[in-house]
């Protein structure tokens, strides 16, 4: 901001909801859409003299004096040297402010209780001047601040969730934006870019980073010469454009409501507002020394709160893969029969091979072998005169069923052989074992779905013995051996099943369509089997969530779940997950009840390659039991 006035807009009180959409858009400059600017009654507010920041609340009113120092009701809370203020209230009542130290160029986390403000944590100082931040509460009630660099981007970082600040990951943010502030329900990102307009971003760091554009400057938008602050209010946004002397109110959707004119100021540049069910109260911060000013009006939209989805931590996390991008994709779990806290974590990266870890997510084995999409396992097959346990993937690079030999006294896994198909796009697969022997079903984006029959001597080759069909693109699936069936992701579709002996039927009957509960991309699918419950765990990628259903009809839901972030084990949540894989085992420890891996598409705190997170299964349904 100007004269290095950073103070950040804030929102006291209010939320709203709101549909992120992933593409840019202008708005229209018909004369149908404008909106005349209100003249209202404006009063100084005196009492706050010239602040450099300011955050209100039912609590207190605090500002940051023009000397530097945090200060309620003409008080010294804190000396310093500070600039900027914003503040949330946590779910024990307490006030959590946060601002810069000008001296360090530190954001600073502080605690309020009763008159007294005690300082909590501090971010490292990052190689650049901060130019403004904001913060976001979210919906585990974790406190982050996203900290603006004014040569594009934004640090968002975790304070007060664990010893130390946290790197939740970098934004990449237009040049020149020096205002933010975040809609903590719905999770979004409002930025000012001084010269362009008025966008928003998603602020939850499991969720894509799009960007929409609502408002630009004239002639193409309602922003008439500057965006400067901007701060949410119930149901929308506000905007204050200090060149022209503005406010300009939104919808959420970024529909202008309302313009108000703002009195002369010399720089008009920050906006905080207070409301309650019926009203707004507008404070404007003349960066240019003239002091606060304030007016109240009548506004009637509000916010609409989604209901909470409950959300389990992981316990663990394995090591990222090698390289950024779309790489780690799905999972399998072979066990240790002598010693289960021994057993190991199989995960492929589409881009290199195959991944070996523990239980601790500690790399044991890469196995360099191409591009390698989904993987599954059983135990117990024949090869060159000794049982060995076998794992299965699927090969892009030669659209081939790529076998794998584990070795049932220590997990080590070597290369066996390759199953050539005549599929053009080999995508996913899992294992069927009866007493045939070992099966393997891989499928195609085309919708074909093959059935091998493996088989073991010298080396492994396979059978084809059956072909099934879905209408479009399946990837995740899982063979129930109790019940002799087939379980089918189709994408976009459906969940499928089939009956999974090769001289059985090929018609497949619905579990669950596409919808509101299971959000398509229908992703990896795994069988949680033990004390009589037969559940299929399904990803729900198209909203980052899980489900878990009856594997028997009629397939009723038994839950869903996110898995959040455990800031104090400093492992981020999981989101747009493709593979995953559960056992019943008891594995020892907090693996009791077995374990869930999931492939997580977003891995941050900070941002790093893509990884595979674990959680303990006893969770989950402790999760479910919940009332």
């Amino acid at each position: 901001m100007r004269n290095n006035r950073m103070i950040p807009a804030l929102l006291v009180l209010g939320s709203m909801s709101m549909l992120m959409a992933g593409c840019q858009s202008e708005q229209s400059d018909s004369a149908e859409q404008a909106v005349a600017a209100s003249v209202m009654q404006w009063k100084p507010e005196t009492t706050l003299g010239n602040p450099l920041g300011l955050w209100i609340s039912e609590q207190a009113v605090i500002s940051v004096a023009d000397n530097g120092h945090l200060v309620a009701d003409g008080k010294t809370l804190r000396a310093g040297n500070f600039e900027g203020l914003a503040g949330r209230v946590n779910d024990s009542g307490q006030v959590q402010l946060v601002s810069v130290d000008r001296d360090s160029n530190q954001a600073v986390l502080f605690n309020m209780s009763g008159g007294d403000v005690e300082e909590v944590q501090r971010m490292p100082a990052p190689d650049y001047e901060i130019s403004g931040f904001c913060l976001y509460r979210d919906a585990q009630s974790l406190l982050s601040v996203f900290v603006l660099d004014e040569r594009g981007g934004a640090d968002q970082w975790l304070l007060g969730a664990a010893d130390q600040a946290l790197p939740v990951r970098h934004l990449v943010l237009p040049a020149g934006a020096e205002s933010c502030a975040v809609d903590d329900v719905s999770g979004t990102l409002y930025v000012a870019e001084e010269s362009l307009g008025l966008w928003r971003y998603n602020a939850d760091p499991e969720q894509e980073a799009q960007r929409q554009l609502l408002d630009r400057l004239a002639p193409h938008g309602h922003i008439a010469e500057n965006a400067s602050g901007v701060t949410v209010v119930p149901g929308g946004v506000a905007l204050i454009d200090k060149e022209a002397g503005v406010v300009n109110l939104y919808t959420a959707d970024g529909a202008l409501q309302r313009s108000v004119v703002v009195p002369d100021l010399e720089e008009p540049e920050t906006l905080v507002v207070a409301s309650d069910e019926e009203r707004l109260t507008l404070y404007v911060l003349d960066d240019g020394g003239g002091g606060v000013i304030s007016t109240t009006m009548a506004w009637t939209l509000s916010s609409d709160v989604a209901a909470a989805m409950p959300v389990v931590l992981p316990s663990a996390q394995t090591d990222s893969v090698e390289r950024f991008g779309d790489a780690a994709d799905d999972p399998a779990i072979w066990i240790n029969r002598k010693a289960p806290q021994q057993s190991l974590i199989l995960g492929t990266d589409k881009k290199a091979g195959l991944y070996v870890y523990d239980l601790q997510g500690r790399t044991r084995q890469f196995l360099e072998v191409g591009r390698l999409n989904n993987v599954d396992l059983r135990y117990g097959l024949s090869v060159a005169g000794r049982t060995w346990d076998v794992a299965v993937a699927t090969n892009r690079d030669h659209n081939s069923l790529h076998v794998f030999l584990i070795d049932p006294a220590n997990g080590q896994v070597q290369e066996a052989s390759q199953i050539l198909t005549d599929m053009q796009d080999i995508y996913g697969i899992c294992l069927y074992q009866d007493e045939q022997g070992i099966h393997a079903f891989a499928n195609d984006k085309s919708g074909v779905i093959e059935q091998w029959l493996l088989s073991g001597g010298d080396t492994v080759t396979g059978e084809r013995v059956r072909t099934l069909q879905v209408a479009s693109q399946p990837e995740g699936c899982v063979a129930d051996e109790q019940s002799q069936r087939l379980f089918v992701g189709e994408e976009d579709r459906a969940v499928w099943v089939f009956a999974a002996g090769a001289d059985q039927p090929v018609e497949a009957t619905e579990v669950m369509a596409a919808g509101e509960v299971l959000v398509d991309d229908i992703e990896g699918l795994a069988l949680y089997q033990r004390d009589g419950r037969n559940w299929l765990v399904v990803s729900s990628q198209g909203d980052n969530s899980y489900v878990i259903l009856d594997a028997d009809a009629p397939y009723e839901v038994v839950g869903k779940f996110r898995i959040g972030m455990n800031a104090q084990a400093g492992i981020d949540g999981a989101s747009e997950t493709d593979g995953l894989e559960v056992t019943s085992v008891d594995l020892g420890g907090d693996y009791d009840r077995g374990l869930l891996v999931v492939q997580d598409g977003r891995n941050r705190l900070p941002d790093a390659p893509q990884n595979y997170k674990i959680v303990a299964w006893k969770d989950i349904e402790a999760l479910l039991e919940k009332p």
